[in-house]
């Protein structure tokens, strides 16, 4: 049966208080980082609403025509937008036929529920599309808005939405829940939690995809850099398979650790505790300086690699890595 997370259970109290004391809105934003179950939730939001006759119902037959429907994907009042490709833009076609399904009616219960996903990947003409729809919407319809970069969002759209935030997930229930999971691995569940920022769903993707090695090889990769013994193409295609921005945001947090051993040394309360061995020996090789210099590009090429625009992710990796080695070699931003 699908359910939200334990981590979600605020939120998922927020919503259904809402909804007895019949105060939902048209437009829910629903923001956090990857890998908090944000997807999950709208689903469960989805589904409690769509079957669901009235908002006083408590315990609805699990086993009623609309839950079947919507357990097997074909509700026909409920349509999932996303991009007709992993990392391209939402087309005003789709928000156009969005619009339509929401203006007819309604063929099982009241209710028509349209979850649009990651909602920055709508361009300004696609946002202007919508827009119509946030201000006048449909009697007894619900957008969904999904996002882990909500500031991406055009101010028009934002303030249009209610909005649900997510947290990352630290707390005792995150851990429970990824203990019940029966994982296999060495590393303790807050450990894990720490590595991926608070994420219980992406620690199980991290580790289904047996990530954790290859944060170890990137350090050893950032020690060949600084000794000018690795080839830019070929360590950037390397590091594009494991995808452009996982890896920057690794680089990112590796930074972070660098720093606080350099002013703590071997006392540092760092995140990849795993890897301080290695990250020590890299922070003997910097400044300070120089390290923050790093930080910062890599935020500005982070911004590059998940913007919703077209960018060649092998010419952005070859960047780092050359700026890694000798930032004078890369234009200063």
């Amino acid at each position: 049966m699908l359910t939200h997370y334990p981590w979600q259970a605020s939120q998922w109290q927020h919503f259904m208080t809402m909804h007895t004391q019949h105060r939902l809105p048209h437009a829910l934003l629903l923001t956090g980082n990857a890998g908090l179950g944000l997807h999950e939730f709208a689903k469960q939001i989805a589904r409690h609403l769509l079957c669901f006759n009235t908002a006083d119902e408590c315990n609805p037959d699990e086993s009623s025509q609309s839950y079947r429907l919507f357990d097997t994907g074909n509700h026909p009042d409920y349509r999932s937008i996303e991009p007709e490709e992993i990392g391209k833009q939402i087309k005003v076609t789709q928000i156009r036929e969005l619009i339509e399904f929401l203006s007819l009616k309604s063929f099982t219960t009241k209710n028509k529920i349209v979850t649009l996903s990651p909602a920055e990947a709508m361009n300004r003409s696609t946002a202007n599309a919508l827009l119509k729809t946030l201000e006048e919407p449909p009697e007894q319809s619900m957008l969904i808005l999904i996002s882990h970069h909500p500031e991406r969002l055009p101010i028009t759209i934002r303030s249009r939405c209610q909005k649900i935030e997510f947290q990352p997930a630290y707390d005792q229930q995150a851990i429970n829940w990824l203990e019940e999971q029966k994982i296999e691995s060495a590393y303790s569940s807050e450990l894990l939690l720490q590595l991926t920022g608070g994420a219980p769903l992406a620690v199980i993707e991290m580790l289904e995809n047996e990530m954790l090695d290859e944060r170890q090889q990137i350090v050893a990769d950032i020690d060949l850099i600084l000794q000018d013994r690795a080839n830019p193409v070929e360590l950037a295609s390397r590091w594009e398979s494991l995808g452009c921005d996982l890896v920057i945001v690794w680089l990112m947090r590796f930074c972070q650790d660098i720093v606080r051993l350099k002013l703590m040394h071997d006392g540092a309360d760092i995140v990849n505790q795993d890897l301080s061995e290695g990250l020590l020996e890299i922070a003997k090789s910097l400044d300070i300086a120089r390290i923050m210099r790093i930080y910062g590009f890599l935020q500005q090429k982070y911004r590059e690699a998940t913007a919703q625009t077209n960018f060649n992710s092998l010419s952005l990796l070859e960047e780092i890595i050359i700026y890694w080695n000798n930032p004078k070699q890369v234009k200063q931003f």
